[in-house]
C-alpha cells in the first residue's frame, strides 16, 4: 500500500493508501497480539535479519512494520572510505529491499540506527543517502528515514548530506520532553518520527556514589512516559508523525527491567496500561500493581553501602488497583558500574545478563525481605517483581554496594 509524507495547512502528515496514518507503535519483537489489543497500529524492527517471521506475525495482527536496514557504525571497524566495504554493504541491503518491498505489512524503511552516536565522518551519511536513493528506485511506494540519537546539533549537516531521506527519526528518552522545541529552533518546521522512547535512560539517570544508575520503578516509568508522550508526540502533531514505545517485550539492557514492558513470563507493566489509554482512550480491564517505594531499613547502612555477610531488611510499598493478591519475587544480581575502565567492554556488559546471586534472600513476603549480603565486595542490585496473578506485574530495583571487610564499617 503506498505510503508518503505530505505537507498540509496544519503541518506534516503520513498518508497510507491516501488516508492519514499517525504511527502508534511498539519497538520490539513479541506480544503483537497485545500491541494490537492496546490500540497500536505498527511495529519497529531494527534489522531484516528476523524480518520474515516478525513481519508475517505483525501482518496477522493488522500491524504495519517500519523495517530497519542495519548499517555498520564506523566505530565498529567499518571504514566508510573503503569503497569495497561500502559497496558490499549496499548490495546486501539491496537484496533485503528486493525481498521485502512488496510485503503487505511494510510501512517504511529505516536506514541505520544512531549512526551519529560515535561517528563524525560525513561519509557515513553520504552512504545513507546513496542507499536511500537506491531504495526509492527499487521501491517508490514507501518512504525512507534514518534514525538519529536525540541530539539535534548536527541535524542540518545530516539533512544536507541526505537529501533523499523523506523524514528524520529520533530515539529520545528523558529529553523527548523538549525534542520538538529543539528541532524547531535548529531547523524550523521539519517532519520527524520518534522511533524509540521510554523510561529515563541509564545514561541520563542520577547515579550512586559508586556510579550505579538509579532505575525508575514501573509506576514511575509509566508517569514519566505519559508526560512525554502528551507533551511531544501528541503535542507536536504539526511535525511529529508518531512514535514507537521501547521495548515491546522483555530485554536485558543494564538491568532486566529497565526498558522491558513485559516480564519474561509475559505479564505486562503499567507502561503498557498507559500506552493503551493514550492509544485507544480506554483503560485496561486489569491494571498493573503500583510501587511507591523500595528501601533498605536503617540497619547500619549508609547510602546503601553495606557490610559483607550481614543481614538487612528491605521494605516494599506496593498496592493494587483491583486489590488483587500480590506475589513478590526478590532477586539479587551483580550490578554494572557505568564508569567504564580503560579495558572495559562496556557495550557487551550492558547487554549481558548475570545469574542471580544464591543464598542472599533469606526470608521474604509480598512487602518485606531479609537479605544477607554476599561476602564478595562490590556492586549489586536487588530486583523486585510484583505479580497480581491477573496478567500484570510491577518492577523495581535497588542498587547497593558491599564494602570490603578489611578495616571498614558502614557508617
Amino acid at each position: 500500500m503506498p505510503v508518503k509524507v505530505v505537507r498540509t495547512a496544519q503541518g506534516y502528515q503520513l498518508l497510507r493508501g491516501g488516508k492519514p496514518y499517525f504511527i502508534k507503535g511498539g519497538a520490539g519483537l513479541h506480544h503483537y497480539d497485545q500491541l494490537q489489543a492496546a490500540g497500536a497500529n505498527s511495529v519497529r524492527l531494527w534489522s531484516a535479519d528476523y524480518a520474515d517471521d516478525r513481519m508475517n506475525e505483525a501482518h496477522r495482527h493488522g500491524l504495519t512494520v517500519m523495517l530497519g536496514l542495519w548499517l555498520e557504525h564506523a566505530s565498529k571497524k567499518f571504514d566508510y572510505y573503503d569503497k569495497e566495504q561500502v559497496a558490499r554493504q549496499k548490495e546486501n541491503l539491496r537484496r533485503q529491499v528486493l525481498q521485502y518491498r512488496y510485503h503487505p505489512a511494510l510501512l517504511a524503511w529505516d536506514v541505520g540506527n544512531e549512526l551519529d552516536l560515535e561517528s563524525a565522518t560525513p561519509q557515513v551519511f553520504r552512504s545513507v543517502n546513496d542507499i536511500a536513493r537506491m531504495i526509492h528506485e527499487l521501491d517508490p511506494y514507501h518512504p525512507v528515514t534514518t534514525t538519529l540519537t536525540s541530539s539535534v546539533v548536527r541535524l542540518k549537516q545530516i539533512k544536507s548530506l541526505c537529501p533523499a531521506i523523506d523524514f528524520i527519526s529520533f530515539n529520545a528518552f528523558g529529553n523527548l520532553l523538549d525534542l520538538g522545541e529543539r528541532l524547531e529552533k535548529i531547523d524550523g518546521s521539519t517532519p520527524y518520527l520518534v522511533t524509540e522512547f521510554g523510561a529515563r535512560g541509564y545514561w541520563e539517570s542520577p547515579v550512586t556514589s559508586w556510579q550505579a544508575a538509579k532505575e525508575q520503578n514501573s509506576t514511575q516509568q509509566a508517569a514519566f512516559i505519559r508526560q512525554r508522550y502528551l507533551k511531544t508526540v501528541l503535542g507536536d502533531r504539526a511535525a511529529c508523525l508518531g512514535s514507537y514505545v521501547f521495548f515491546w517485550g522483555n530485554k536485558f539492557e543494564y538491568t532486566p527491567t529497565w526498558f522491558s514492558l513485559f516480564a519474561p513470563t509475559g505479564e505486562k507493566t503499567a507502561v503498557v496500561d498507559v500506552m493503551q489509554e493514550l492509544w485507544s482512550g480506554r483503560a485496561p480491564r486489569n491494571r498493573a500493581p503500583n510501587i511507591s517505594d523500595l528501601w533498605l531499613t536503617a540497619n547500619g547502612s549508609h547510602n546503601n553501602q553495606l557490610l559483607p555477610q550481614t543481614e538487612y531488611v528491605v521494605q516494599l510499598a506496593t498496592t493494587d488497583p483491583e486489590n488483587d493478591s500480590l506475589r513478590t519475587v526478590w532477586e539479587v544480581f551483580p550490578d554494572i558500574i557505568l564508569k567504564a575502565e580503560a579495558n572495559d567492554t562496556r557495550e557487551s556488559s550492558l547487554a549481558t545478563p548475570s545469574d542471580a546471586v544464591r543464598d542472599v534472600v533469606l526470608a521474604a513476603n509480598s512487602q518485606r525481605a531479609v537479605l544477607r549480603t554476599p561476602q564478595r565486595p562490590g556492586a549489586y542490585r536487588l530486583s523486585v517483581h510484583v505479580f497480581d496473578g491477573q496478567g500484570s506485574v510491577a518492577t523495581a530495583s535497588l542498587p547497593f554496594y558491599v564494602l570490603p571487610s578489611q578495616g571498614l564499617t558502614a557508617k
